[in-house]
């Protein structure tokens, strides 16, 4: 009997926040919030190379690929429960495991098709895969009750596969690796505590480096470049944790918030973070070295939008690419602007006023990254345009007004428009004018 399948697709869950990304428009797709929906009726992994973005579909059986504006290029179709996904240093062949048909599919990119299949036993169903010390390696269902890694020696004519001698857990792995360290393997628990753990690979078989238990239920994981760290998203914590290789020793912890379930590193070592639950922000992105967030981004309204494995970078580190789940649909959103740090806007202003008198609002404009000397802030009053606010030298402002009579409610809106190394930051508040 098979046992511990997980659901192939998304569940609808619940997060705050507003959308400020654009997208461009795509094939067969229609806009949704800023973002283009996807294809597909399902997801578990999202993936990105110099050409093109890759999305495995379990409930539909297939791949999507898109170009870096979101225009679709080809859904591959035929793949049995596709998951997990990795593809080749050269970018020519895309790996994908094939769970409902206990198999990795082959798929060659420059054709978007399929060209072999490769068995991986009876009972396997193979999830998370990794490329590390010149094999694949894949996460299955090694036994009713563990689950294991197995791997496929994909050099040769007829690639050879080898299976766990020594399953130890309980949920199929999640693998993670990178070429600053092509003969570690990085393996976390997906189900249960077994905890993560690296591998020396460079003989073909699982030689065990590094163990900790101090991490469950990972979700998702990333090996930084340069080979020196790997980044857990797991969604207990309200953190994304960094560890050291070498021995799995905490380094450092970035402070996202509930619920961790995706993360993904560049070229330049820029880590972005993702949650389910935030309440304002679904992604954090920190600059190489940093663990305070430079820019933060809302998705679009509603909650738990992003989804787990659900971002991936262009190679350049220039886009990132972010897939949501609002409800009903399978949005793509394009953040082209990552380079630039947040504007953030604070205001404060009394709850109640009497009518008939001005109203002071106080604000302040922050950012990691310094403003230009002279900047200003626009204000509107419910839609209304009232007189732009010059920002002092301190990021503070204040403005006055005195609403019409009949006006009890106004809410004010403040926006800094951006520049060369801001994007647009907006805030609101809302003052009761009483009798």
């Amino acid at each position: 009997m098979r046992i511990r399948r997980r659901a192939a697709g998304a569940a609808l869950v619940l997060v705050a926040a507003s959308f400020n990304l654009l997208g461009g428009p795509g094939t067969a797709a229609a806009q949704s919030q800023g973002g283009i929906v996807l294809p597909v009726q399902s997801h578990w992994q999202t993936l990105a190379d110099s050409r093109h973005v890759y999305f495995s579909a379990p409930g539909d059986d297939a791949v999507l690929a898109t170009d870096h504006d979101g225009q679709v290029v080809k859904k591959v179709e035929g793949l049995d429960g596709a998951r997990g996904m990795a593809e080749s240093a050269d970018e020519s062949t895309l790996y994908v495991a094939l769970p409902d048909a206990d198999a990795i599919s082959v798929i060659d990119t420059a054709t978007l098709s399929e060209t072999r299949r490769i068995s991986t036993g009876a009972d396997t169903e193979p999830e998370s895969l990794a490329l590390a010390g010149g094999r694949l390696f894949f996460g299955y269902q090694a036994t009713v009750f563990d689950a294991g890694i197995g791997s496929v020696a994909i050099a040769e004519a007829i690639p050879t596969v080898s299976l766990d001698d020594n399953p130890v857990w309980y949920g199929k792995p999640r693998l993670a690796s990178s070429p600053g360290a092509p003969d570690r393997l990085v393996a976390a628990d997906s189900q249960g505590a077994v905890g993560m753990r690296v591998y020396d690979v460079s003989s073909g078989t699982l030689e065990e480096t590094a163990y900790t238990d101090a991490i469950a239920d990972v979700e998702d994981m990333a090996v930084t470049l340069d080979g020196s760290s790997v980044i857990t998203a797991n969604g207990y914590d309200y953190y994304h944790q960094r560890w050291r290789l070498s021995d799995l020793t905490p380094e450092d912890r970035y402070d996202t918030g509930p619920y961790p379930n995706s993360v993904a590193v560049d070229s330049h070592g820029t880590v972005a973070a993702g949650i389910v639950a935030g309440g304002v922000w679904d992604v954090y992105i920190y600059r190489p070295g940093e663990t305070a967030a430079y820019r933060t981004v809302a998705l679009s309204p509603g909650y738990a939008d992003l989804l787990d494995r659900g971002m991936a970078w262009a190679p350049d580190g220039n886009r990132l690419f972010t897939t949501r789940f609002p409800g009903g649909e399978f949005v793509l959103d394009i953040v082209t602007d990552v380079d630039k740090a947040s504007s953030t806007l604070t205001l404060s202003a009394p709850p109640t006023n009497p009518a008939g008198t001005p109203v002071t609002v106080t604000g302040k404009l922050t950012s990691l990254a310094p403003f230009p000397k002279r900047r200003a802030v626009t204000v509107t009053r419910d839609g209304v345009a009232l007189p732009d606010v010059k920002v002092g030298r301190d990021g503070t402002f204040n403005f006055s007004d005195t609403p019409p009579e009949w006006n009890t409610y106004p809410q004010y809106t403040v926006t800094y428009a951006g520049d060369a190394r801001h994007v647009p930051g907006t805030a609101t508040v809302m003052v009761e004018f009483v009798s």
